[in-house]
Formats: C-alpha cells, sequence, structure tokens
C-alpha cells in the first residue's frame, strides 16, 4: 500500500497483575507491529510520536504513531523495509532506514520525499543495525561480503552458520551530506553493533558476533581513522558479554555479562578512555540493557532460554517475564511490569518478539515489545512510583 495513509489504533490500558503498573497496549493484536532497535532513536523529543515496523498487508513498513490521537501513518513502501534498525534525526524532520541491506535512505517527515544517502558497493551487502552519531551528520555501519552471506537458512542457525563461515566484513564510517564512505577495519571475523561514541567521533565501537560462548572478546573500540584496535573487556573464564550500549551522554559502554551454569547476570560497564571495567550489580537474567541519559537508572528485560549460544544445556536457566528498573545510585532494582513474550522468532525474525526496553523522553514511561497477546506488539508501561 502506499505511504502517507493513515489507520486509528486503539489503544487499550490495563493494570500488570503483579506490579499494578498500568501499561497501554498501543498496537491492534491482529497485526505485527514490533519495535525497533533499542538504542535507536524512536521517539521524537516531545515524546508524543513513536515510529515502529507494521506488517499491514503482509508487508513490513514503518508507521509513525501519534500517541495523542492514535492515527499511525505509514512512512514508507515497498518490501525490504529494515525497520529494526530505523532511526529519527535529533531535530525530528528525518526518518533514516535501510531498504533491502542496500540503500541508506532518508526520508522527509512533513513530505515523504526519500533521498538515498548511501548504497551499498554490488559486491558488499549491509549488515545490522547502523547507527548515527549525536548529530546525525556521520553513520557507523557494517558490512558483508555478498558472497559470505549464508543463504538457505534462517533465525538462529542462520546466525551460527554466519558465524563459522568468518566473513569478511567492514566497518565503515558514512557522511550523511556527502554519502562519502571511508572503511574504517577490514576483516574476516563476524561483527556487529557498529556505534560511535556519542559527542566523541573519534572513538568507535563494535563487537565480535556469534554464539556468545564461542566468542572470545565480544566488544572492541577503535578510533574512527581506523587506529587503536582495542579489546574492551578481558572474558574471565566461562564468562559472555552481550548487547553492549552507550549511555547516551557519552560517558560509558554497558552491557551484560553471566557465566556458564549461574542463573544471575551483571550490568557491567566499561571506561572508553582507561577501559576500566566495573561489575556494577547482579540481576535477574535480562538480555537487553538500556539506560536513561546520563546513565542513572537503566531498563532491562528478563529473558527466556538463549537461542544464540552453542551450549544450550550448559546455559539454561529460570526464564524471566519482566521488565525490570535498576537505580545505579542505590544498585537496588524492582519489576516494572510483566512483559510475558515468548521471544520466539516472527517468520525467521530472531529480534521482532524482544522487548528491547528502554525509556520515553521524559523518563515516566518504558516502551517494549511483546508477543504476549500473539503478535509482536508495542507496550508502554508507567515506572512505578
Amino acid at each position: 500500500m502506499p505511504k502517507g495513509r493513515s489507520i486509528q489504533f486503539h489503544f487499550h490500558e490495563f493494570r500488570d497483575p503483579d506490579t499494578g503498573v498500568r501499561v497501554t497496549r498501543l498496537s491492534p493484536p491482529d497485526v505485527a507491529c514490533p519495535r525497533n532497535y533499542f538504542y535507536q532513536k524512536c521517539f521524537t523529543n516531545d515524546g508524543r510520536k513513536l515510529h515502529f515496523g507494521g506488517e499491514f498487508d503482509g508487508v513490513f513498513n514503518i508507521w509513525m504513531l501519534d500517541l495523542d490521537t492514535g492515527l499511525a501513518r505509514q512512512i514508507t513502501e515497498g518490501t525490504g523495509d529494515n525497520y529494526h534498525g530505523a532511526y529519527l534525526s535529533p531535530d525530528d524532520q528525518y526518518l533514516f532506514y535501510t531498504k533491502s541491506g542496500r540503500e541508506h535512505r532518508r526520508v522527509d517527515l512533513a513530505t515523504l520525499e526519500e533521498k538515498i544517502i548511501y548504497t551499498v558497493p554490488p559486491e558488499w551487502k549491509g549488515a545490522g543495525t547502523w547507527v548515527p552519531n549525536s548529530a546525525c551528520t556521520h553513520i557507523a555501519a557494517m558490512e558483508i561480503l555478498q558472497a559470505d552471506v549464508v543463504t538457505g537458512v534462517s533465525g538462529w542457525e542462520r546466525f551460527r552458520k554466519q558465524f563459522e563461515v568468518n566473513p569478511r566484513q567492514r566497518l565503515m564510517d558514512i557522511d550523511i551530506a556527502t554519502g562519502e564512505a571511508r572503511v574504517v577495519l577490514d576483516q574476516r571475523r563476524h561483527m556487529g553493533h557498529p556505534m560511535f561514541r556519542p559527542f566523541d567521533d573519534s572513538i568507535m565501537g563494535f563487537c565480535h558476533e556469534g554464539p556468545h560462548d564461542l566468542v572470545d572478546a565480544r566488544m572492541w573500540f577503535i578510533n574512527s581513522d581506523g587506529t587503536n584496535l582495542r579489546k574492551v573487556k578481558e572474558h574471565a573464564p566461562h564468562e559472555s558479554c552481550m548487547h553492549e550500549f552507550w549511555v547516551p551522554d557519552g560517558s560509558r559502554l554497558m552491557y551484560v555479562s553471566y557465566t556458564k551454569g549461574d542463573q544471575d547476570r551483571f550490568i557491567g560497564a566499561a571506561d572508553p578512555v582507561t577501559l576500566v571495567n566495573e561489575n556494577i550489580m547482579a540481576m535477574p537474567p535480562c538480555a537487553h540493557l538500556m539506560s536513561n541519559f546520563n546513565g542513572s537508572l537503566l531498563v532491562g528485560d528478563g529473558a527466556g532460554q538463549l537461542g544464540d549460544v552453542a551450549d544450550k544445556d550448559g546455559h539454561a536457566f529460570e526464564a524471566d517475564p519482566y521488565i525490570h528498573l535498576f537505580d545505579m545510585a542505590s544498585r537496588s532494582h524492582r519489576k516494572i511490569c510483566r512483559h510475558d513474550s515468548t521471544w520466539a522468532e516472527y517468520k525467521g525474525n530472531t529480534q521482532a518478539t524482544h522487548p528491547h526496553p528502554s525509556f520515553t523522553p521524559d523518563e515516566k514511561q518504558v516502551l517494549f515489545g511483546s508477543d504476549r497477546e500473539g503478535k509482536p506488539g508495542l507496550y508502554l508501561a508507567d515506572l512505578p512510583g
């Protein structure tokens, strides 16, 4: 269907049975509406609009939801939209997304006019989630050699096989204004999560992707000029790290750490200059964490069994169905609400049902995804007082 059309959503409020917190289902239960990746900007600055992926008419496109009126407006059209990696510009004028792993596009939200910012060369393909710097003038991007792309399988099986082929990948710095791309790092290693340090474009982060228990050092920094490649953390025996993110003020890189056979996980943080790592506190088995702007509060999603490990029996744990709030000053946490996601793949997509919680701009609510009612949907939960 053509972009520009609108659909009326009807929000549904309910009280969480365990915490009493008000939760609002935003999206219709009969249409898959997953959110974007948790550290990409999804809300407008005033918190009144939100973009998401909507599978209307059997095709995923990117939509913008007005939280005051409930009207959802279609922003993109056609197939191949990577809603997962879409993000808004700092001034809320534009939405950026990648089309079919080839074209990084900018959509003018007033006119819906699209401009191709960058086209991946034919022998390469865009990989993973591309992330802008704080000013939204450059993009940290990852590309994979087309000949090394695993085909014929999907989901976590594809994830494991892509790691095993040791693909050639490259970390890119793309200038949004000119479309000029510069190779920062080129190596034979499955890589992901490219990110600039917020407010400091001289440092880029990325990860070595793959089953967590087969990756000996996940998190890496490199100067944006391609110098000083360094490991963020030396893993302890049987330790794995995952889902690192920058505190939005750029002060620290934070991540989830866990050890084979241990029910608890840990909140870790690394100083981007000294590389000193801090084990902040134990937590329930959350898969993803995200902080508010200065890192004083974190929100996390209790996980089901891991799909991205090789030794699933050795990493089995009691599943946790909650969204959790963490206070860094008191080193304490409390449950916000149940997310009750199954964490199941949705049509081969391993991410669509993940809660991926993050704060609203006013830090009064948390956005998360869940397939608790059958299909991936959008939910807002009030923060407990």
